[in-house]
Formats: C-alpha cells, sequence, structure tokens
C-alpha cells in the first residue's frame, strides 16, 4: 500500500469515526438526562445512570452516575483525534500545493513556409507532496483509542443488558405476570421492547413531567451500533497506520543498508 492511498483510507475512516462518535454522545447523553430525575432513588450515592439499573422494590433504581459519566466522555478522545487527524489527511489527499516551476520539455524549430510558431513546450505541475514520515506516533495513538473504545463499546453494551434484564422482572411485577405469561416476559421480548414498556409505565419521579415519551429502546439501539462501528474503524485505522509504519521502517532499513 502506498502512502497516498493509505491517507485517503485514514481521511475517509477518521471521518467516519468521528461521526460514529457523535452520534453515540447524543444518543447516550439523551437518553441519560431523560432518565436520571425518575432513576435516582439513592440516599447516599448518585445513582441515575440508565445503564446498570437494579429493580429495587416499587421502581427501577439507576447504576452508578460515573458509569453514565464514562460512556458518554470516553468518545471525546475518539471525536478530537478522528477531526483533528481526519483533516490533516483530508488536506494532504484533497489539496495540492502550489504549482512547480515551469519546465521546458520540447524545442520546435522555426518553419516560415507553415502556420508553425516557433517557441518551446512549457508544463506547470502541481507540486507533488512527501509521503507522510510520522507513522509510528500515530500507530501507537491508534492503539490506545482502540483499546478504550473496546472498553467503552463492553460497558456500554453491558449495561445496556443488564438495565434490560432488571426491567423485565419489574414488569413481570406490574403486569402481575406468572406462569408461562412471565416466561414469556424474559425469554421472548427483546430488549427494545422491554424499554418501550419502560418508556410509557414507568413513573416520574415525584410527579415532575419529563415531557413528551422518548424511544428509550432506539436511542439506546443507536448509540450501541454506533460504538462498536466505532470499534472497527478504530481497528481499521490501527492496522494501516501499523502497515505503513512497518513499511515506512522497512524501507529506512534497506536504505541505511545500501548507503
Amino acid at each position: 500500500m502506498n502512502s497516498a492511498k493509505a491517507e485517503k483510507r485514514l481521511a475517509i475512516l477518521y471521518s467516519a469515526a468521528a461521526l460514529l462518535s457523535v452520534i453515540s454522545f447524543i444518543c447516550i447523553i439523551t437518553t441519560w438526562q431523560y432518565w436520571a430525575w425518575t432513576l435516582d432513588s439513592c440516599f447516599e450515592t448518585d445513582c441515575n445512570c440508565i445503564f446498570y439499573g437494579v429493580n429495587a422494590f416499587s421502581k427501577l433504581r439507576g447504576g452508578d452516575a460515573k458509569i453514565c459519566h464514562f460512556a458518554t466522555y470516553a468518545v471525546i478522545p475518539s471525536v478530537l483525534f478522528s477531526i483533528g487527524f481526519g483533516l490533516y489527511h483530508g488536506y494532504r489527499t484533497c489539496i495540492n500545493k502550489k504549482l512547480s516551476e515551469p519546465k521546458i520539455i520540447a524545442r520546435r524549430s522555426v518553419n516560415f513556409s507553415s502556420d508553425e510558431v516557433d517557441g518551446n513546450v512549457v508544463v506547470v505541475t502541481p507540486k507533488s507532496r512527501s509521503p507522510c514520515k510520522h507513522w509510528t506516533p500515530t500507530t501507537f495513538l491508534a492503539a490506545l483509542i482502540t483499546c478504550l473504545s473496546l472498553a467503552h463499546s463492553i460497558v456500554v453494551t453491558d449495561g445496556y443488558y443488564k438495565t434490560c434484564e432488571q426491567y423485565k422482572k419489574r414488569i413481570i411485577h406490574v403486569l402481575g405476570s406468572s406462569g408461562r405469561e412471565a416466561v414469556a416476559v424474559h425469554n421472548r421480548l427483546s430488549c427494545s421492547a422491554i424499554f418501550d414498556y419502560m418508556d410509557y409505565i414507568e413513573p416520574d419521579s415525584n410527579n415532575w413531567r419529563r415531557g413528551d415519551e422518548m424511544n428509550t429502546g432506539l436511542a439506546l439501539l443507536f448509540a450501541l451500533i454506533s460504538i462498536w462501528s466505532n470499534f472497527i474503524i478504530w481497528i481499521i485505522i490501527f492496522i494501516i497506520n501499523f502497515v505503513m509504519a512497518r513499511q515506512r521502517h522497512r524501507n529506512s532499513g534497506e536504505k541505511s543498508c545500501c548507503s
């Protein structure tokens, strides 16, 4: 893979990573703040997080707020570095340097018997950019962001399913389900359906109205798709940077041996 092709691919991947990170940020923080007042029923701790909710007594209690802080703000490094490197590689890929000095590539002789004009053929072309040289630092940085993205994806996904499982118990209690009906609720209803129940039957804390019901299941589903897609993109970014770093290191070694 040559440097120009790698930079073009990275410009696209960084842009996609930034977009997906912003989508997941909006989905998670919107859902978190929508449910914060309702789920925060702890006395000594701040438990207003939509993830890792617990079915306690007569209502659903939220998870530790620190979990939602991590789930929301862990994408910020991905956004910042994606935008920065996306603009860098996009600029190098799409915008040419200044024009080169005029070059004479041919000369024609004078012919007075025809309409030909004596003169030189001059060509002016854009200056070619030198290949990117700093692949090793971006490889380490991509590895760190990839690990952070993996941890973020695991926490959000696990917290999503833990809240879903706990609210299934809550629904069985509220609906008074028993026997096969309780088994059907627990085994057959998807988490999207469970969060739909939550949108409509979970009471507001202290009769405080949240306003129109949001689609919690859809928002969290978008968040899950975005964060896992973002993780896959960062794996590809790491692989491209790693391959280019090895290629540059190998080429540098060959030059030093031949010199």
